[in-house]
C-alpha cells in the first residue's frame, strides 16, 4: 500500500509506535524537516510582548 500510495508530493512514513516518546520525536523531526523547505520566518515580536513574557516567566519563576 505504502508504495502505490506514497509521492513526493504527499509521503508516507512509518513511525514505530512501541515507544511513544520516540514516535512523538519522529513525527515532530519531519514536520520541523518538511517546513524548513519552505523557509518560514518567526514573525517577530514587538518589545511589548517580549516584556510581558519576561513578566509571566519571572511570575511563574517565583511560585
Amino acid at each position: 500500500m505504502l508504495n502505490k500510495t506514497s509521492t513526493t508530493h504527499a509521503p508516507w512514513y512509518v513511525i514505530p509506535a512501541d515507544h511513544k516518546p520516540t514516535a512523538r520525536f519522529l513525527v515532530a523531526d519531519i514536520i520541523v524537516e518538511t517546513l524548513k523547505k519552505y523557509n518560514f520566518k518567526e514573525p517577530e515580536l514587538p518589545e511589548k510582548y517580549k516584556l510581558e513574557i519576561e513578566n509571566y516567566k519571572a511570575q511563574l519563576a517565583s511560585e
